[in-house]
């Protein structure tokens, strides 16, 4: 065989080189476009939104009565707040057909996508009123988990529209668009992180969540690729991860920790038995938590626990769960009372509601 002349390496290489950088700024391009079309794609919901509230106003034109004045804003200085927004349980390869689940949910990739795109819309008008009442200038976004399905049970290996890989890519190029879109609007970003259970690299759970985990990776990733100078990110490198908001400490942990069998009461008693072990070692004013693909608010109990994107499944059929729509969680965090003052479910079930009509 012929040794390669010195010309022949040097020409190679280049051409090496050139294909690195080409497939470089594909990359690039095309997680730029898919930041385009998820802000276009929300754009053309606000517009729908905005049209229906104008619809509303005009069918109110004419009434008769003569109605009482509209009290005055109230007056004063705004408490300083902060917007926390949940997201979680996603699991956006994981395919749902309508005939498992008595035709209550339909889910696949392109469901997810306007589902995804339905709650940025949301979570825009819920910042937009919250503004009337406090001043809002900082967002934090809980990236919490199950973001993908993975493939740790037999079905989801045989179901799932994306191998782990592929869906982690998938949704992180959508999670891209979304905290760009929040940074545009809000002076600080604070993207706070969590480990799931489904999108483990493992068979079983271990101890070492994060080393086994393909959304830990993800959440890497993306800070190192972070442009944005007014995002930060605090990921969690064990099960628990403490944000400090002005003394003001969040708890932030998937959930799958807490041990709820079903039954009455719900998730509240084992929850707040967690809580209580939790604080005896490190103390949180609010725990925020998924998993469990159920929204709850326990304000005595100090606690936010969010919903799915996926919704109901055949998983959930099984295990006798009570269905549950598809959302994420907002909360209100006020800090000159130093306190929780709204949290609510972020609906994306529109997909579903159009079909019932």
């Amino acid at each position: 065989m012929a040794r390669k002349s010195m010309k022949q390496e040097v020409a190679e290489g280049i051409a090496d080189a050139d294909r690195l950088a080409s497939d470089a700024e594909l990359a690039r391009l095309r997680a730029e476009l898919a930041s385009y079309r998820n802000r276009y794609k929300a754009a053309l919901a606000q517009i729908d939104t905005e049209r229906e509230r104008a619809d509303s106003l005009v069918s109110l034109k004419g009434l008769g009565g003569k109605s009482a004045p509209l009290a005055k804003s109230v007056k004063g200085k705004k408490h300083d707040a902060t917007m926390v927004v949940l997201l979680s349980d996603i699991h956006c390869e994981e395919t749902v057909r309508p005939e498992t689940v008595n035709g209550l949910n339909s889910f696949d990739l392109s469901v997810c996508e306007a589902r995804l795109a339905e709650l940025q819309q949301r979570f825009f008008a819920m910042l937009e009123h919250e503004r009337q009442l406090a001043k809002i200038d900082r967002v934090v976004v809980w990236l919490g988990g199950d973001l993908i399905s993975g493939m740790i049970h037999p079905e989801l290996a045989e179901e799932n529209a994306l191998h782990p890989l592929a869906a982690i890519r998938w949704i992180g190029e959508r999670l891209r668009g979304f905290l760009d879109a929040v940074a545009d609007n809000v002076g600080s970003v604070i993207v706070a992180t969590s480990c799931g259970n489904h999108g483990r690299t493992t068979e079983k759970l271990r101890t070492n969540e994060a080393d086994t985990s393909y959304e830990h990776h993800l959440y890497l990733t993306m800070r190192a690729g972070e442009t944005r100078k007014n995002i930060t990110w605090q990921i969690g490198e064990g099960h628990l991860n403490y944000l400090n908001l002005d003394g003001f400490r969040i708890r932030f942990c998937h959930g799958h920790a807490v041990r709820y069998q079903g039954g009455i009461g719900g998730i509240h008693v084992p929850l707040n038995k967690a809580i209580a072990a939790w604080d005896a070692t490190e103390r949180a004013d609010l725990t925020c938590l998924g998993h469990w693909h159920q929204f709850s608010w326990g304000r005595s109990g100090r606690y936010v626990s969010n919903g799915s994107v996926i919704g109901h499944s055949a998983y959930a059929v099984r295990i006798k769960a009570s269905y549950e729509p598809p959302c994420q969680a907002a909360i209100v965090i006020d800090h000159g009372r130093r306190e929780v003052t709204k949290a609510y479910p972020l609906f994306c079930d529109r997909d579903l509601r159009k079909e019932t009509k």
